[in-house]
């Protein structure tokens, strides 16, 4: 019994995937209904469920496959040609082999399915018996015919064993290596298989032994064992690779939830009388599968929205000028760390006259709220609950439920969206979701006594504000702190004092002591929404495990979760978009905080300083990381000092040697041969590395950059005047070359 089970549950693993690849053929064929090649995927289909059902006697499944594959051969030998009609009678077949495979999923039997197969069995039938046919295609003469289309080692196999048993189909398809035309292996053949609950189990073991590394990373710091820091640092790059590769198992493109997207828009179009073609970019695109599941029903809701409230009927877009058929765009990438979504249209976009109508008699909004609101924050009213456009309820539309629930869904997972639309023209969703919510990279810093970490994909850039510059660039408006930095105005929040204060009691900014010295400001951004953050201390990066709120902190907007640290310590991990929105600051259009300067190109430049009194620069662009190497670490490889780092070796080099600078220091300054770490400046070019040592970074600077010949030599391509100081210009060809890297 259960040897049964289990190749019933393989069956239908490999059926609803089967099922899946169907569906989209089946809406290829119907525009391309001569292409032999989706008529004979289709035939394999249905045969090897067909066949499989047979052996476990599943006779109901049996005969709807059987008939369906007679209608099948018929159009593959060329007796019918396809139509709408035929495709809608093999999708409906289809939805009856999804019911029934359920059904055998539940009861282990698909005698109690809610489906009335004879119904669509006689269907199929009368398409058939339309035209004449010299002889009906049989079972047997079905798998003579698929017999002469494969190689006969593929055809052995479905004949000795059923499609649930993977290992008997994988020694026979692979004992003909060298047989020409042999179909590439399937998923099911060329993948193992693993429960979920096992895939869990690991990432949160890996996100144990992550806490634990970090752990004893703190420990061996404070300890002079050189030995130990080595092993240490081994520790630290095995846990690293180990992590990644775990985390790897669990990512899946969005393919899988794309592959059902085909069928949706078919049957809506047909439903609502719309023409539309939908193109598919970037399904390739990975994520983690527990997004990959939550970020199923938003999507598939967004794409019925698209079709319901932006593509026209073709009347309507002929009229307007527009094809009648309307374009459906659905593109996925990977951006900054995130999966980017966005499903695009071309119909008629958002009118925000009619979406601020809609909310004044609803009651989203007052006549006073919508005064004072600019276009984008009109348009992002469609997010708010009981927000609805349509004036006739239906099963597509109109029952109130709608936009705010795909927010909420994203925003459960990490994730924000929002919508762009110019009227006659189209409407754009975006949907920003991190790659994974199980380990990320994160930025630590204090506050009085406790940490918060900020996600790294959150942070732009960090600032320190002091002397003169604290007086001239952080002014108030309208009771609000703001940064004067490089030509923008820049939100400021005070972290303590917004954490303290409740939801909506003002921006959380508090103004500014009398005596003191300086402020941090992280600057950090979620879509359009980009502020500085002041803190009281910056500590490191480090890679954390995300645990959940506890049910006291969900409601929480600051909070997106908790990570234990290496002390043992809580620390909660900051929501950047949430508690933006906690202190009324919004996405402000750029035209709104230009300061009225000349428009020049600029450059943004990190500038360092490679020994004390003589500063350096090159392109923020050419800069992947900047670290803090401990001298323990560094070890030598051959001419060269290099590090272990992340999955390989840094070569190392000494920017004063390669600039031809004396290693002059200051009494106050220790050289660096004799500091305990070393400022690192982490440049990759493809597979090119190098780490170039520093005595430290000054700023990052928005510059228009005008180069000069003077001072140029090895190592250095000239100069220019960068922040009121004469700065060399990094060659950094000449110290790649240096670092003897190809």
């Amino acid at each position: 019994m259960d040897d049964d089970a289990e190749i019933i549950a393989e069956f239908l693993v490999e059926s609803h995937e089967n099922l899946d690849q169907l569906d989209r053929d089946l809406v290829a064929l119907e525009r391309a209904p001569g292409s032999k090649e989706l008529l004979s995927s289709i035939f394999r289909t249905i045969h090897t469920i067909k066949g499989t059902s047979g052996f476990l006697a599943l006779h109901r499944l049996e005969a709807l496959t059987h008939v369906g594959e007679n209608l099948l051969s018929r159009l593959r030998d060329g007796d019918l040609v396809l139509d709408a009609e035929i495709t809608g009678v093999l999708l409906s077949m289809v939805d009856a082999v999804r019911v029934l495979l359920a059904a055998v999923e539940a009861s282990g039997t698909d005698v109690d399915a809610d489906v009335d197969v004879d119904a669509v069995v006689a269907t199929i039938r009368t398409r058939l018996e339309a035209t004449e046919s010299p002889v009906p295609v049989t079972a047997p003469a079905a798998a003579t015919a698929l017999a002469t289309t494969q190689p006969t080692g593929l055809a052995a196999t479905e004949q000795t064993a059923p499609a649930g048993g993977p290992v008997t189909q994988t020694v026979s398809a692979t004992a003909i290596p060298g047989s020409e035309g042999e179909p590439a292996r399937s998923v099911i053949d060329s993948t193992v298989r693993v429960d979920v609950d096992l895939l869990d189990s690991l990432v949160q073991l890996v996100g144990e032994l992550v806490l634990t590394r970090n752990q004893i990373l703190r420990r061996t710091e404070q300890e002079d064992d050189v030995e130990l820091q080595r092993a240490a640092q081994r520790l630290d790059q095995v846990a690293s690779e180990l992590q990644e590769g775990v985390m790897r198992t669990r990512m899946q493109p969005i393919a899988h939830v794309w592959s059902k997207m085909p069928r949706v828009v078919r049957d809506l179009a047909h439903q609502l009388e719309r023409q539309v073609q939908l193109d598919l970019e970037g399904h390739e695109t990975e994520l983690d599968r527990s997004l990959l599941e939550a970020l199923r029903d938003p999507l598939t809701h967004l794409v019925r929205n698209a079709i319901d409230h932006g593509i026209e009927p073709p009347a309507e877009r002929l009229a307007a000028g527009k094809p009648a058929t309307g374009r459906l765009l659905l593109r996925a990438r990977h951006e900054s760390g995130q999966v980017v979504v966005e499903i695009s249209d071309d119909g008629k976009g958002i009118d925000p006259d009619v979406i601020a109508s809609a909310a004044l008699s609803r009651g989203v909004v007052t006549r006073d709220e919508l005064a004072r609101m600019e276009p984008r924050d009109v348009l992002n009213l469609i997010f708010e609950p009981g927000f609805s456009t349509a004036t006739v309820v239906t099963n597509v539309s109109g029952r109130g439920v709608g936009m705010d629930v795909v927010r909420t869904n994203i925003e459960r997972i990490g994730g924000t969206v929002d919508v762009q639309s110019v009227v006659g023209h189209g409407t754009m969703c975006r949907v920003r979701i991190p790659l994974t919510l199980a380990i990320i990279p994160a930025l630590l810093v204090g506050e009085g006594t406790e940490r918060y970490a900020i996600p790294q994909v959150n942070l732009v850039e960090l600032v320190r504000v002091e002397g003169q510059a604290l007086a001239a660039d952080v002014e108030t408006v309208a009771g609000a702190p703001l940064l004067r930095l490089r030509g923008e105005l820049l939100p400021l929040v005070h972290l303590g004092s917004a954490l303290a204060s409740p939801a909506g009691s003002g921006t959380g900014a508090l103004p500014l002591p009398a005596d003191s010295d300086g402020i941090t400001v992280v600057v950090v951004q979620a879509d359009d929404v980009r502020y500085g953050l002041c803190v009281g201390e910056v500590h490191d990066t480090q890679e954390i495990v995300v645990k959940p709120l506890g049910r006291q902190l969900k409601a929480l907007a600051s909070y997106a979760g908790a990570t234990i640290m290496g002390d043992g310590r809580v620390a909660l991990i900051l929501d950047v978009a949430g508690l933006a929105r906690t202190r009324g600051i919004g996405a402000v259009p750029v035209s709104k905080v230009e300061v009225s300067l000349p428009r020049q190109q600029t450059t943004p430049m990190l500038v360092l300083e490679v020994v004390p009194g003589r500063r350096a620069a090159l392109p923020l662009r050419d800069v992947s990381r900047l670290e803090e190497i401990h001298v323990s670490r560094v070890e030598g490889a051959g001419p060269l000092d290099a590090v272990q780092y992340r999955d390989g070796i840094l070569p190392l080099v000494r920017l004063s040697a390669v600039m031809g600078l004396p290693a002059a220091v200051t009494a106050d300054e220790l050289p660096l041969e004799e500091r305990a770490t070393l400022s690192v400046v982490v440049h990759e070019e493809g597979e090119r590395r190098v780490g170039l040592v520093i005595d430290r970074v000054v700023d990052i600077v928005d510059t228009v950059l005008r180069p000069s010949e003077v001072g140029r030599r090895a190592g250095v391509l000239g100069s220019a005047v960068i922040d009121e100081r004469v700065t060399d210009l990094l060659d950094l060809d000449a110290v790649v070359a240096a670092a003897g890297v190809a």
